[in-house]
């Protein structure tokens, strides 16, 4: 929209570089035969990407190289969350909070009982509290990433305005 790039263009072209505000250096129109034509901005290089990006890309793909460790060992974490993440100085990610956790064996490959924190529990979990015969794995831990996932874009889980009790009962649905 013009008018979107016009309050742009009047915000950056006022600002006198200060330290934590991307530079402005100008812009120009570059005609082209296929598009007729685009308006560039030409911007201070941040080639490190955007902070959410990067916070998004490193805690998931260390929590699902967490969990795959944990899955190789025939470990179910069960209370996979962003509070259960943390970030060392170096920028790594660590699985902690194994309270709840459940070592599987070769006779028993699946669990039955119910827990972790309500809003990030899979359907399947949350089943076990209600039906004594249904069953989960390790994929319970990949729901609850992806609720994490959701958390970490939003703010907080999906439901999370809605009591927890009144939560298990809406998940499954």
């Amino acid at each position: 929209c013009v008018c979107e790039i016009q309050a742009e263009l009047s915000t950056l072209s006022t600002l006198s570089n200060p330290p934590n505000v991307v530079k402005f250096y100008g812009m120009f129109y570059k005609s082209d035969d296929l598009s007729g034509g685009q308006l560039w901005m030409v911007l201070e290089l941040c080639n490190g990407g955007s902070v959410t990006d990067l916070i998004k890309g490193l805690l998931m793909r260390g929590a699902l190289l967490g969990l795959q460790h944990l899955h190789n060992n025939q470990i179910i974490h069960c209370d996979v969350k962003g509070n259960n993440m943390l970030l060392t100085t170096e920028g790594g990610v660590k699985l902690v909070d194994f309270g709840v956790s459940a070592q599987l064996t070769r006779a028993l490959l699946r669990r039955n009982t119910s827990d972790g924190t309500p809003f990030w529990m899979a359907p399947e979990v949350i089943a076990c509290e209600q039906q004594y015969d249904s069953t989960y794995h390790a994929c319970c831990d990949v729901w609850s990433l992806g609720i994490t996932a959701i958390e970490l874009a939003d703010g907080d889980p999906p439901l999370s305005e809605m009591h927890p009790i009144k939560a298990l009962f809406k998940i499954p649905q």
